[in-house]
């Protein structure tokens, strides 16, 4: 494995490894974002999750990822809808700098990704009520997969706040069966979501006797989320086989 940037960022220590094909930003030794030499494809499978942005009603003109890591999510969104304005948040500002050098960042097809370098809580302040057909919500810290200002009441309402009309937001959170802290973190941020969201659908990836990714969707309005009909939909719009395959709806 090789190591091709190794310092300091604004808030945590920066590394970006590669091996073989596969390049991947590591915060304060953590793995949060990876990215494939030869293709813009996904590494880490939750992230097709960007394919939800499809169930929306209208073509998505405005999207909004939480959490940038190496930026995969929103390039996926700036490779399915040219013509939107996605913003990236990060509370790590050199962020940028490392994907513009390492992550493709830099190519004219994400000309339209804007990166803000900043807190999700304080850019969310910011926006005006239904600014986003699309929101992304990956924020994470490495150790503690949920935050805890990322599963209050507030933080979900600003979520639901930002989303337009009939805009879909989904919030990815990783479930730890032998964590009795990750446990309650999963079932707090699914009871909150349950309230702020009346159309909703929570999808898990994997064993439930392993750890997984939870993905939780919502929409303000609409029955986007009737599954097998979603499943369809999302399979339609290019999300792989493979993983609607490891797909369960635990409700």
């Amino acid at each position: 494995m090789a190591t091709l940037y190794d310092a300091a960022g604004k808030t945590c220590w920066i590394t970006v490894t590669q091996e073989f094909s596969t390049r991947s930003l590591l915060l304060d030794g953590c793995e949060e974002g990876a990215m494939r030499l030869d293709s813009e494809e996904p590494v880490f499978g939750y992230l097709w999750f960007h394919k939800c942005s499809h169930l929306v009603a209208k073509p998505i003109r405005k999207a909004l990822v939480l959490g940038a890591g190496s930026f995969t999510a929103a390039k996926c969104l700036a490779l399915d809808y040219p013509q939107a304005d996605v913003d990236a948040v990060d509370l790590e500002p050199d962020l940028e700098i490392i994907a513009r050098k390492f992550f493709h960042l830099d190519q004219t097809e994400f000309a339209r990704i804007r990166f803000h370098g900043t807190s999700a809580e304080e850019f969310l302040k910011m926006v005006s009520p239904g600014s986003y057909d699309f929101v992304f919500d990956d924020l994470f810290d490495g150790f503690q997969h949920v935050p805890d200002s990322a599963r209050t009441p507030t933080h979900l309402e600003m979520l639901r706040s930002a989303l337009s009309p009939v805009g879909v937001c989904v919030k990815n959170v990783i479930w730890d069966p032998f964590s009795a802290n990750s446990r309650s973190a999963c079932d707090e941020v699914h009871s909150h979501w349950l309230k702020c969201f009346p159309s909703n659908l929570r999808l898990a990836m994997g064993d439930p006797e392993k750890g997984h990714n939870f993905l939780l969707m919502g929409s303000k309005t609409g029955d986007s989320f009737v599954w097998p009909a979603a499943k369809d939909r999302l399979g339609r719009a290019g999300m792989p086989q493979t993983i609607l395959d490891v797909l369960r709806n635990p409700e």
